[in-house]
């Protein structure tokens, strides 16, 4: 069984020192371990931004297969014994796969209300929502948002010359207060103290 994830590389597509290539398959021999032995690669796209910073590294979409252990850190992080690099992942197309990875797990599930969606990419832009299971995404500069618990907040980082330089994401009521005003700061999420 083959499972679809997310890997984060330098720019030299190196990764703790192993070099790796698209279109190969790479097998490790011997136990694998999570952290420490094995391929490592996110379910959740948005999940490599915690190994890895947004604006410096290259993306590959690779496949996973073998033993397969799963991270319990509260990410999607796994480890796999063998990985395959299926293509490599433009800036502009992993932002595009993490931002479409987002809406998807908010979506409601059996029984639940359907979610409340909210995108921006304008520079201040402040975005609130009040619905159950609501996203809300700003690629703009110094952008604020607040929602109810649950809702999933995915925001862009800008240096003080107006270069991105990161993204940071969090759920509401797990990562920060709900109903709190937040922005992105040195890859987190952030409570804004004066709004």
């Amino acid at each position: 069984m083959t499972t679809i994830a997310y890997k984060a590389f330098n720019a030299d597509f190196t990764c703790r020192g192993f070099q790796y290539e698209v279109g190969r398959t790479y097998t490790h021999d011997g136990k694998i371990s999570m952290c420490e032995a094995g391929f490592h690669a996110c379910e959740n796209p948005l999940d490599v931004l915690n190994y890895y910073n947004l604006c410096d590294s290259r993306f590959a979409v690779v496949e996973l297969s073998g033993e397969i252990l799963k991270h319990h850190e509260g990410d999607s992080k796994l480890c796999a014994a063998t990985l395959h690099v299926r293509a490599e992942l433009s800036l502009s197309d992993f932002v595009k796969t993490a931002v479409e990875c987002l809406i998807e797990a908010c979506k409601p599930k059996d029984g639940e209300s359907s979610e409340r969606v909210i995108g921006s990419s304008g520079d201040g832009a402040k975005l609130a929502s009040s619905g159950k299971n609501g996203v809300l995404c700003s690629s703009g500069c110094d952008a604020r948002a607040k929602g109810k618990a649950g809702t999933w907040v995915a925001l862009a980082e800008f240096d003080d010359d107006g270069e991105c330089v990161g993204f940071a994401t969090g759920c509401a009521g797990k990562d920060f207060p709900a109903d709190t005003w937040v922005r992105a700061q040195s890859g987190k999420v952030v409570t804004v103290e004066n709004n």
